[in-house]
């Protein structure tokens, strides 16, 4: 099995081999674009879902506090609670992060709006959310539409969305997700992941990087900057 810090690496810098590589390397880069326009003042934050934190490394010396919850206990996670019911005080935090996890909760807008108490005025919310993608985990109940985005996050000031690949790219990766998970045996997708996994992927990036549609209807997730006023 990997190791926490593994998978948060892979997460961060995905290989070529990974089926959703398009999608993690261009939230790695919105990320942080948003991150160093926070300045380099010291920040408290909490990161909701923060079992693996792939993304604390991009905050580098800015962090004065980093608090970690979920509902499952990791060497990393801080404080064991769900994202509906944050037990801390209003206005305790700089930063929220929760990448990936709005899926999860059966009242994400209870979620959203604990975010929202805990953040001090102009604190920030970074999220990712799935929008057209496989179920990964039969405990997720949830996809979102920018509408449904800025629904749930409707007590926010400022809310900025950014698809994390246009619809060409979102279609290649759901094909690679397809096929990494039909491919029956392991070493049929070992070969899978070192053959046809990485030509998908490589496709993608070019063709994502001649922009050749604006649509993000069939983008495979949006990266959400929601600013508290």
């Amino acid at each position: 099995m990997q190791s926490l810090s593994e998978i948060a690496h892979s997460r961060l810098h995905p290989p070529l081999t990974e089926p959703s590589y398009l999608v993690l390397r261009s939230r790695r880069k919105i990320f942080t674009a948003w991150i160093n326009e926070l300045g380099d003042r010291p920040l408290k934050v909490l990161d909701v879902g923060g079992r693996y934190q792939p993304y604390r490394p991009l905050l580098g010396k800015r962090v004065a506090n980093y608090i970690a919850v979920d509902i499952i206990k990791t060497e990393f996670v801080t404080v064991i609670a769900d994202g509906q019911t944050l037990p801390f005080a209003p206005e305790s935090f700089d930063l929220v992060i929760a990448t990936q996890v709005l899926e999860f909760f059966p009242k994400p807008y209870l979620a959203a709006e604990q975010m929202y108490s805990v953040l001090r005025p102009g604190g920030v919310l970074l999220a990712s959310v799935a929008e057209f993608a496989p179920r990964f985990n039969d405990a997720e109940r949830w996809r979102f539409t920018p509408l449904g985005i800025r629904t749930i996050l409707a007590p926010f000031e400022k809310v900025e969305i950014a698809p994390e690949v246009y619809s060409i790219g979102g279609v290649l990766r759901a094909l690679n997700v397809a096929g990494n998970t039909f491919v029956r045996y392991d070493t049929a997708r070992a070969a899978y992941r070192c053959t046809l996994c990485p030509l998908l992927n490589l496709l993608g990036l070019a063709l994502e990087n001649l922009s050749l549609t604006s649509s993000d209807a069939f983008t495979g997730n949006y990266s959400v900057r929601a600013t508290k006023g």
